[in-house]
């Protein structure tokens, strides 16, 4: 692959496999503001999150498998289509109903879009290879997610939530725009029959895959974690702490870098340690962050540092466990990769969507719901952890 070539295919990789979680971000600022402009309660609004998690969660599987079938360029046209129609009613939404339809909407074609994107890195790499590639590209991947934020942060602060879902548009419509100039890899295996009625066996197949299985919930757990803290942070910040939509913004793009400093460092240090310890020890981090959450609500009052410290670690954490989970469980999947992919993505969806859902049942003002729930997190990360399953011979962990 000539230089340029590399550039335009990381590009698109990071276009399409960042838009979902930009959607999902990107009006975080806005929460409080639209509870307000439809006078509606903050637990009604925070549920737009996770309709849209649950529509992220559902026809995933579906698009992998007939990714497998028809190839990924077409099915990635459909689905980036199909969450441009869900964000343009989000942008012209007269009550929060509709605006949680378009949400769902959105989801829907995002579940596809998340999917393939995993899917085509797979078919071109495999191992500690697709480690590391995984490591450097989130890098500039979560950059481009925390900055949105910030700019939704911005167009709150000064034009109000709508243009933040006209500019979703813009960047849905860049999308469709790569999917169409996207060439599919002609040396991957596509299934010579499409057979609907096989999706849920082939499924089957591969969470009986030990390794698999086990990583994809270590997987689940965490991206469970960011979406919960996701979930309450606007409002802990900005109606808790007082700061603007703006400011708010520009704090969780400034924490982005520490995801990026660990994610780098976790290509550095495949070098060295294998991906299995470098799991564990993002989990040791994760508990570090969720004790430091614990006393930090039981001894202090809120405050922004304490936030902030909280976040940085739990962004260490994570940035160790999401590249390396994903790489073990693919190391077993060698055929109907789009539905491994897919159902990789779907359960982490399902947990976040699940997790979402009920912390958004509780204050979305005090720190206390967020530990609770960081307490369970961590206790499932370390029994699945320790969780002794036999690996294949010839895959080093």
């Amino acid at each position: 692959m000539s230089e340029q070539s590399r550039f335009k295919f990381i590009f698109f990789i990071v276009v399409t496999s960042s838009i979902g979680q930009i959607a999902a971000e990107v009006y975080i600022p806005s929460l409080p503001y639209i509870s307000r402009d439809f006078q509606v309660s903050s637990s009604l609004t925070q549920l737009s999150i996770a309709v849209f998690l649950f529509g992220m969660s559902l026809p995933g599987i579906l698009f992998g498998y007939i990714s497998d079938f028809f190839g990924r360029r077409k099915i990635l046209l459909i689905a980036t289509t199909l969450s441009s129609i869900g964000t343009l009613l989000c942008l012209m939404a007269p009550n929060i109903y509709v605006l949680i339809l378009g949400r769902f909407i959105q989801g829907l074609g995002f579940s596809g879009v998340g999917s393939l994107s995993r899917a085509i890195l797979r078919d071109r790499m495999s191992g500690v290879e697709l480690a590391r590639y995984v490591s450097y590209l989130a890098m500039i991947t979560v950059l481009a997610i925390d900055i949105s934020p910030f700019i939704g942060g911005f167009l709150q602060e000064y034009f109000g939530w709508r243009p933040i879902f006209a500019l979703l548009l813009a960047y849905n419509l860049l999308a469709i725009y790569l999917s169409y100039q996207f060439k599919d890899n002609l040396g991957t295996l596509l299934n010579s029959h499409l057979r609907l009625n096989r999706i849920l066996h082939i499924a089957w197949e591969s969470l009986r895959e030990p390794l698999f299985f086990k990583y994809n919930l270590l997987a689940a757990l965490t991206y469970a974690a960011v979406m919960a803290l996701l979930t309450v942070a606007s409002f802990l910040f900005e109606h808790g702490l007082g700061l603007s939509p703006a400011e708010f913004g520009a704090t969780m793009l400034g924490l982005s870098f520490v995801y990026m400093f660990g994610a780098f460092a976790n290509g550095k240090l495949l070098h060295y340690f294998t991906m299995a310890q470098l799991v564990r020890n993002g989990i040791v981090v994760m508990w570090l962050s969720c004790i430091f959450l614990i006393v930090d609500t039981l001894f202090f009052s809120l405050s922004y540092w304490g936030l902030v410290s909280f976040i940085a670690l739990l962004w260490l954490g994570c940035s160790a466990l999401f590249a390396n989970n994903s790489s073990i469980a693919f190391s077993v999947i060698n055929k109907n990769i789009g539905v491994s992919s897919a159902l990789f993505n779907t359960v982490q969806i399902l947990f976040a969507a699940i997790v979402t859902a009920a912390i958004s049942a509780f204050s979305a003002y005090s720190t206390v719901p967020l530990s609770v729930f960081m307490v369970g997190i961590c206790l499932g990360l370390t029994a699945l952890f320790n969780w002794k399953i036999q690996s294949k011979e010839g895959i080093k962990l």
